[in-house]
């Protein structure tokens, strides 16, 4: 979890505030997978981040399939709602 050649000293910190009972919930699933409580919040972040990525992705190929659509997706209702969807998904990942 640590760039190469550094210790916990060295490494990046960055404390936060955590809501009540996540620290415990943490805890418990460090000692049930054998790990720290910090592996587990990396790990959980890192998911995070990728899973938000692939999100904009995967609504960047379906943005570009309506606009490649022989037939414009504005003329057809149900193609329109698909469009006002997705433009609303990508305006909530930005």
């Amino acid at each position: 979890m640590q760039k190469p050649g550094s210790t916990s000293r060295t490494a990046d910190k960055f404390v936060i505030r955590l809501p009540d009972g996540m620290r415990k919930a943490i805890e418990e699933l460090a000692t049930t997978n054998h790990s720290s409580m910090n592996t587990e919040m990396v790990l959980a972040l890192e998911a995070h981040l990728e899973s938000q990525s692939r999100q904009k992705l995967l609504l960047d190929t379906l943005q570009a399939q309506v606009s490649d659509a022989k037939v414009p997706a504005r003329e057809q209702p149900q193609q329109q709602a698909e469009v006002d969807y997705i433009d609303g998904l990508k305006k909530d990942t930005h």
